[in-house]
């Protein structure tokens, strides 16, 4: 299961690339194509949590229309993609610590430890220092 192209078994998402796809983002049909070429989804537990938190805050900021944060979350709730414990993962996490921002580390290390790559629309995590695994950046446009 290891390489940097779609079409693997598995992929790790992110919730940046998750989320695009549920809110129906600029970036929505490029990651629906990309996640659609692999078996299964994976993400740590947290996806929830931080999906959760965006939906919130768009929704208070008027950024995301009521109707638009219902429909994405009965979607997180429908979401197939397997979700990891994070703690097993907390020695990986901590040692990225200086190079990749705590939340973006827990994707890092179950795409490590899986050996697939990781789906992300962050650039920053794409580019950091410390990461072993592969990335697939859906988005061809600067974010």
């Amino acid at each position: 299961m290891t390489s940097g192209v779609p079409g693997r078994a598995m992929l790790v998402v992110d919730a940046s690339c998750l989320y695009e796809v549920i809110t129906e983002g600029p970036f929505a049909e490029e990651t629906r194509n990309i996640l659609a070429t692999s078996d299964e989804l994976a993400a740590p537990a947290i996806i929830d949590v931080e999906i959760v938190s965006l939906i919130r805050r768009d929704l208070l900021s008027s950024t995301l229309a009521p109707s638009r944060a219902d429909i994405a979350m009965a979607e997180l709730n429908d979401w197939c993609g397997e979700r990891f414990p994070v703690r097993p993962m907390n020695e990986r996490v901590w040692q990225l610590r200086s190079n990749v921002r705590t939340w973006d580390a827990y994707y890092v290390a179950l795409a490590e430890y899986l050996s697939v790559p990781l789906v992300t629309l962050d650039r920053r995590l794409n580019a950091s220092q410390g990461p072993l695994c592969s990335f697939i950046v859906p988005c061809r446009e600067p974010e």
